[in-house]
């Protein structure tokens, strides 16, 4: 990706998250890229197709902070609380202050579907590979690290919608992080 197109892409991030995905206009974010409409069509020919570019580019980011976290933590729950952090509390935070954001961090469009699912899969295999040395432990409990993944993500990804309030989010994921630590003989 280039500097123009993560120009674009920024800029259509922030213009969802102010006006939503249905009320945002092309023109919108031309003009918070600073660029004309022109240059915008072509690059991306509508508006799905920024979408679902800018979903993606969310999901990359969320991968790279997450990765890079886990590169220092020492044990598998501090490497929980950094997926947590970056892929749930962070989202709940971002859509507490600006409401019309959830509509592109939930793919809540039709051409963005396929996005947040690649999304949501990526986040998936990252847990997987974490629980991959753990293999063992979950197969003697009737489990494996893709379906532990699976469920640790998708509980996690429930509870931004969930929680009554930060507290209460932070309440839940501790929870979910301590029986996944029991499943994974840590805890």
């Amino acid at each position: 990706m280039n500097d123009r197109q993560k120009k674009i892409l920024d800029a259509a991030i922030a213009v969802f998250s102010r006006y939503g995905l249905r009320k945002a206009t092309m023109g919108d974010i031309a003009e918070q890229a600073g660029i004309s409409r022109q240059t915008l069509y072509a690059r991306y020919s509508n508006k799905e197709e920024i979408i679902s570019a800018a979903m993606e580019l969310i999901a990359e980011q969320v991968c790279r902070e997450v990765k890079e976290g886990w590169g220092p933590a020492r044990s598998i729950g501090e490497r929980l609380d950094i997926f947590l952090d970056a892929a749930v509390v962070q989202f709940f935070d971002q859509v507490r202050q600006m409401p019309d954001a959830s509509d592109l961090l939930i793919g809540n469009s039709d051409g963005a579907k396929g996005a947040h699912m690649a999304a949501e899969q990526g986040k998936i295999d990252l847990l997987t590979c974490l629980f991959e040395p753990f293999g063992e432990a979950l197969a003697a409990k009737g489990s494996s690290p893709e379906a532990l993944a699976e469920f640790f993500y998708a509980s996690a990804a429930s509870y931004k919608f969930i929680a009554r309030d930060a507290d209460h989010l932070h309440s839940l994921l501790a929870t979910l992080k301590q029986n996944t630590l029991i499943m994974l003989g840590e805890g």
